[in-house]
């Protein structure tokens, strides 16, 4: 393994180890070798999607960037892609891999450090954001949606995918979890189980409902929660060809659609699209 991937295996597992007492040593070289492959499954997947609505077209915004997965795979691709991060050593790791890859040395200047609830660009800079496993970390879930509205231009779209604390599942703990559980409920939970609880301070409990709830003082936004959207079609297909009526058949939907979540095979997710259709409009 060369000295970059062991870099990033040895910092995966010291975080899992330290804060939510993952002492699997496989599972952080098997996350470590996907995060270091640009071209990995997941992010190709990303960029197909971003790609067959012409959202590439634009200025990107990755927030946050994590180790630089999603954002590379765009460099190479050659799209205006810049990456904000908070967390060192993903920075180091990043800066590391430009110099190994031999990666353009400009690349570095796309990469900043910050934190979502203030962004260090100008409004109207981005045309998409991509937010993918982030809100559940941040400090303000709010303010960082209000700081990338604002430097999000007219017409430009942010796409929100995160773990939904309404669900079962706790991700990064890798344990069964009750909704937005009670978090000395939790942290008696945890030390039950011999896991550490300082990963509770790094979680902000979010849903959906949550992130859809605030934005609704915005009146020039678009905003599709694509989760439910995915479940109600579902529900409608089901009634459709079963003639059960829309309550069972919204039933039936929420079970098949969750039905790893209801297992602790997955957490529950959000799943949000957010469209800025007018300037300034509160």
């Amino acid at each position: 393994m060369h000295n970059l991937e062991l870099f990033l295996e040895q910092n995966i597992y010291q975080e899992g180890l330290k804060f939510y007492g993952l002492g699997n040593k496989e599972y952080a070289k098997q996350l470590a070798l996907r995060w270091h492959n640009d071209l990995n499954s997941s992010d190709t997947l990303r960029w197909k999607e971003v790609e067959s609505f012409g959202d590439h077209k634009g200025k990107i915004l990755d927030m946050a960037c994590g180790c630089g997965t999603f954002l590379f795979s765009g460099l190479r691709k050659g799209y205006d892609v810049y990456g904000i991060e908070p967390e060192e050593y993903k920075l180091k790791y990043m800066g590391m891999k430009i110099d190994e890859i031999n990666y353009p040395q400009e690349w570095k200047a796309r990469i900043i450090k910050g934190v979502g609830e203030n962004l260090p660009f100008k409004n109207d800079t981005f045309d998409y954001i991509e937010s993918a496993q982030t809100l559940e970390h941040v400090q303000d879930f709010r303010k960082c949606l209000d700081e990338m509205l604002r430097v999000l231009k007219v017409g430009g779209k942010i796409r929100i995918s995160a773990p939904d604390y309404g669900g079962f599942y706790e991700a990064h703990y890798r344990l069964p979890f009750l909704p937005k559980m009670n978090r000395k409920l939790a942290s008696f939970y945890l030390k039950i189980l011999n896991r550490p609880t300082g990963g509770l301070d790094m979680i902000n409990y979010i849903t959906s409902i949550d992130i859809m709830e605030y934005l609704k003082k915005y009146k020039n936004l678009n905003t599709i929660d694509l989760a439910k959207s995915y479940k109600d079609r579902r529900a409608e297909k089901i009634n459709k060809n079963f003639k059960v009526g829309k309550y069972l058949s919204r039933m039936i939907a929420n079970i098949i659609y969750y039905r790893q979540e209801y297992l602790f095979v997955k957490p529950k997710v959000i799943n949000i699209v957010i469209i800025k259709e007018e300037r300034n409009a509160i």
